[in-house]
């Protein structure tokens, strides 16, 4: 009787067949409503997300008068190429982007080959020192740095500024790369440790070449976190590379301050130049983020 579901009546001897509405038609209109509201919830937050976006490429396109008052409205007049060009040349964007790749690419393949040879001892040796040094080293992801006397260590120390951030920045990664290394070890079994062992392996080759070429997933996942991690750098760049000639990029947005007023259109402009390089590796590498991320978590 197709789709509709019928019930018999008694009628003074007589019985009908009435029919009944779909219960499981309405329950999918349901969903279906639900699930338009939750979309249409989720773009209004995302235009909400968008609106500093807005704000800074609009802003960035004033004049300095027009954009000393921060507002969402479009420019009387358009100066987009007069603000960048002007930004390029009066924050030396060149030095400082120099300076970013010499201070972050280094210290991001340290990082990524400190983490990999130290988790990889950590998660294969069992035994009471190897889990008191990794709970140790992963609490490093709670407690938060203090800037001020690790300064002065790098100080009397007499390290030279760019290496004492380097060192620092180190620091600050490692937790997070051992916590990502020690959860896909997991993943690997124990058997290819031993076979390389047994074919002749010691343990660093074996390491550098039966492991290591089996953590490009979390390896390319760790490389984008600390590379975006080191590039907009504010906290610590800024006391131990305090000179405009050793500025990075993130640091470039001080050469727009003066004393008694700023260059906001600059400002602005220059927030977007620095943040682009970033946006763009994130957003065309943000699979292998997830991938690495989720990788070992549901193993061993």
């Amino acid at each position: 009787r197709g789709k509709h579901h019928f019930v018999h009546r008694h009628f003074g001897g007589g019985v009908a067949d009435l029919p009944l509405s779909d219960s499981k038609g309405g329950g999918d209109m349901k969903r279906k409503a639900k699930h338009l509201g939750l979309e249409l919830i989720g773009l209004v937050l995302s235009l909400i997300v968008l609106i500093p976006f807005y704000m800074l490429i609009i802003n960035s396109g004033k004049t300095k008068e027009e954009a000393a008052l921060v507002g969402l409205s479009l420019p009387t007049e358009w100066n987009f190429l007069k603000n960048y060009a002007e930004m390029f040349s009066a924050g030396r964007l060149g030095v400082a982007f120099k300076n970013s790749v010499l201070l972050t690419v280094p210290s991001v393949l340290l990082v990524i080959l400190l983490c990999a040879a130290t988790a990889f001892v950590l998660q294969r040796r069992r035994g009471r020192a190897s889990s008191v040094l990794s709970t140790f080293i992963v609490l490093g992801l709670f407690i938060p740095g203090q800037i001020i006397p690790t300064y002065f260590i790098c100080y009397y120390l007499h390290l030279p500024s760019f290496l004492a951030a380097a060192l620092v920045l180190c620091a600050a990664n490692i937790p997070m790369g051992v916590f990502l290394y020690m959860g896909y070890y997991k993943s690997i079994p124990r058997e290819i440790d031993e076979s390389a062992m047994l074919d002749g392996c010691g343990c660093i080759r074996m390491f550098a070449a039966v492991i290591f070429p089996l953590l490009k997933p979390i390896t390319v996942t760790l490389f984008i976190i600390t590379f975006m991690a080191i590039w907009n750098d504010f906290g610590t760049t800024i006391y131990f590379l305090n000179s405009s000639s050793n500025f990075t990029l993130t640091l470039t947005v001080y050469n727009f301050f003066g004393v008694h007023s700023a260059d906001w259109n600059l400002v602005f402009a220059n927030v977007i130049a620095v943040s682009a390089p970033v946006v763009l590796v994130y957003f065309l590498a943000q699979k292998q983020i997830i991938s690495g991320m989720t990788a070992g978590a549901v193993k061993g």
